[in-house]
């Protein structure tokens, strides 16, 4: 627009404003009902932060107020720095910028004019009140249900928490004065190539504490002691000290005790390993914490961070709790397991906390090393999609079980149809099973996984996660047995299913596809899951 045409807009919009303002402060001579009334009045107020918006638009300004540090922790102080540019023709006054959700309300700076292509500046030392809750998502799963809670205080409908920490300009304009608010954010780096980013005050624990694992099996019959690894960062910029210990579930036992660490700088990490034991602790589930203890205070929570451009950054707070569960499983004696890791495979630690012997089995192994110490070899998740060695070295897992070998194939997707991987033709399809609690039939009752080394019955297939399994075996030789068959109780996916577990003899050996989600079970510590996988297992002595 032109200069004089800019005055005729910012004069509609001010015009409009001020009806707006009128009618709101008429609603009580209407005679309205009172839910007529609050509703009216809600939408009015929606439609006048619209006008102000455009007022501030129209008049070319620009609002901002950033804060020095984006990770903040109670009782930190802060400095934030607020400012009004003004790229318009036209000036204005600043009355006053007033900030909010910290230890005080502060004005941050006084009136000012501003003129035009000048810029207002200001800041405020301000520090994070001692009490402020930990920034996390507002709402959480009901147990039991297939619906979600949400904290009431967070108005109805919004994505996120809304940030507390807020500027409010106020800006008076020859027509009249607006109030603008915006949050207060935090401008940082951490990719050249993606140049900057923001982030609202995200408040997180002074120590943020992480437990690794945070699910572990302990089988009851060959008990060993697990490694705990605490890692504990300090998140605020002052040098802190602090302790890192375990509560452990009565008669267990770890070492060495409580250690001290020291931080010296913000972001500043640490990772402790304690040795646990279980005692004579019975069949069940139990909980262990780690606490870190500083001046007075418990610490015993630690945060995911998710990022993403179209969300900015955001945290899942979560407790530093792992679940340790004492369990009847047992696996064939002094067995040997070779394993070919695969795409985001939590497979291998579950195979070590059976008690077997583990090795992975890298390329040169798979090229011309012995594969015959094995007892019995695993493919991980789509192994045959991301080795490329393991693709060219199949003839040799082929031979391994044509003189006597086991291998057990975990699910692959398309990749394993570009070639011929079993030793008879196979193909991988779309078939799964998405109901987690799907009845599952056993079609080979007299096969040993399902009789040695752990009975597999009906309590087997109980609290199963997210799904039973995916990307079955398809068409497919006749030589390939069934083992189990499956039913959803989706509609959309009738009929009875096979392809989840399923054997083929070859030579002396055996071959097992599984396309049932061992990989999603065994880390969610389901405990009919590793029954399951120490009987596969077990196959490699049944030869």
């Amino acid at each position: 627009f032109e200069a004089d045409g800019m005055v005729g807009v910012r004069g509609s919009v001010f015009s409009g404003l001020v009806a707006v303002r009128n009618l709101r402060a008429a609603i009580g001579s209407l005679g309205l009902l009172e839910d007529a009334r609050w509703e009216v009045d809600f939408r009015l107020a929606a439609k006048e932060r619209q006008f102000e918006r455009a007022v501030v638009l129209a008049h070319r300004l620009r609002l901002e107020a950033f804060a020095d540090d984006g990770l903040v922790t109670p009782d930190q102080p802060i400095t934030v720095s607020a400012l009004v540019a003004n790229s318009g023709d036209a000036d204005v006054v600043v009355r006053q910028v007033s900030l909010t959700g910290f230890d005080r309300t502060s004005v941050a700076c006084g009136e000012g004019v501003l003129a035009a292509a000048d810029v207002y500046r200001c800041s405020a030392e301000l520090r994070i009140p001692a009490e402020t809750p930990l920034t996390s998502i507002h709402w959480s799963h009901v147990s039991g249900a297939a619906r979600y809670s949400f904290d009431a205080a967070v108005p109805f409908g919004m994505p996120f928490r809304p940030t507390p920490f807020r500027a409010t300009f106020e800006i008076e304009f020859a027509s009249g004065r607006v109030s603008i608010e915006r949050p207060i954010q935090h401008r940082y780096a951490d990719d050249i190539f993606a140049g900057e980013k923001r982030m609202t005050l995200q408040v997180v624990p002074r120590f943020a504490v992480e437990i690794t694992p945070q699910i572990a099996i302990i089988p009851e019959a060959a008990r060993a002691v697990r490694e705990i690894r605490v890692t504990v960062t300090n998140t605020g910029p002052e040098p802190v000290e602090g302790e890192i210990g375990l509560e452990l579930p009565a008669g267990w036992r770890m070492t060495p005790g409580p250690a001290t660490v020291q931080f010296s700088s913000e972001d500043e990490s640490k990772t402790i390993r304690f040795e646990v034991s279980s005692g004579d602790a019975p069949i069940g589930e139990y909980q262990i914490r780690a606490v870190v203890r500083a001046a007075g205070t418990r610490f015993d929570r630690g945060y995911q961070v998710v990022t993403y451009p179209h969300i900015g950054r955001r945290h899942l707070v979560r407790p530093s709790e792992a679940t340790f569960k004492v369990v009847d499983v047992t696996v064939a004696p002094d067995l040997s397991v070779g394993y070919i890791t695969g795409v985001g495979d939590a497979v291998p630690p579950a195979i070590d906390q059976l008690g077997a012997r583990l090795e992975l089995i890298d390329a040169d192994d798979l090229a011309w090393g012995d594969l015959t110490r094995f007892d019995v070899i695993v493919t991980g998740v789509r192994a045959y999609e991301r080795r490329m060695d393991l693709r060219a070295n199949n003839d040799r897992l082929l031979d391994y079980v044509a003189d006597g070998g086991t291998v057990i194939v975990q699910y692959n997707k398309f990749e394993f149809n570009d070639a011929q991987y079993g030793p008879y033709p196979a193909q991988v399809s779309r078939s799964r099973v998405t109901d987690e609690a799907a009845p599952i039939r056993v079609v080979a009752n007299d096969h040993p996984v399902f009789t040695w080394p752990n009975l597999i019955d009906a309590e087997t297939w109980s609290d199963w996660v997210q799904e039973r399994g995916l990307y079955f075996l398809g068409d497919r030789d006749q030589t390939y047995v069934d083992l189990v068959e499956l039913e959803d109780n989706f509609s959309w996916n009738p009929g009875i299913k096979r392809g989840a577990l399923v054997e083929a003899k070859y030579g002396q050996g055996r071959w097992l596809y599984v396309g049932l989600g061992l990989w999603r079970q065994l880390p969610a510590g389901t405990i009919g899951a590793y029954q399951l996988l120490a009987n596969l297992l077990s196959l490699g002595t049944a030869n």
